[in-house]
């Protein structure tokens, strides 16, 4: 989804640099102390650390549990993004992007902090890989691959679809549908 608010773009353009930074030169010294200079800011803030869910907080908290999943090991804070999610993503009508950054931030997060959701979303993932989808535009050439591929990683975690680590989508030649064998 586009990110049209400050405080939304602002800390998804930051914190993904810092978290990309983190996972390409961990042991740099300029990089560590990033990380903990935002971990500091971010504890300071509402979406980040104190439970609002209204507006772009709710979504910046999504931002937030992605970063902390890459470097930090603060499990609690992690667990409280996930519970903020939990209670509050039914309020109202979101994007559907949201839930599907959510998806994509439990395939990324340790296993030990992820694995109930993974578990709690594990038939509903089923589901949906096991439909086609269109790929009529180029938006759906782009995103629908995605879209699997999140599923799959959240799916791939769990101990009975690991064999689905290293399948891709593909497009069947003869409907132009995009397609993921999930059988075993």
């Amino acid at each position: 989804m586009t990110l049209k608010t400050h405080i939304l773009s602002a800390n998804a353009y930051e914190l993904e640099i810092i978290r990309l930074l983190h996972l390409l030169a961990p042991d740099n010294p300029i990089v560590q102390n990033m990380v903990h200079e935002t971990l500091a800011r971010l504890k300071t803030t509402c979406f980040g650390y104190r439970d609002c869910h209204h507006g772009e907080c709710f979504h910046a908290a999504l931002i937030v549990l992605r970063f902390l999943g890459a470097v930090s090991d603060d499990v609690q804070w992690m667990k409280k993004l996930i519970r903020l999610f939990n209670t509050y993503n039914g309020e109202t009508v979101r994007h559907s992007g949201t839930v599907w950054y959510y998806w994509l931030c439990l395939s990324e997060l340790p296993v030990a902090i992820a694995e109930p959701e993974l578990e709690k979303n594990k038939d509903e993932w089923l589901a949906r890989l096991q439909k086609s989808l269109v790929m009529n535009q180029e938006n759906d050439k782009i995103h629908h691959p995605v879209l699997f591929c999140i599923l799959r990683n959240c799916l791939s975690r769990l101990a009975e679809f690991t064999y689905m680590k290293n399948r891709k989508p593909y497009v069947n030649e003869r409907d132009g549908r995009l397609y993921f064998d999930v059988l075993a």
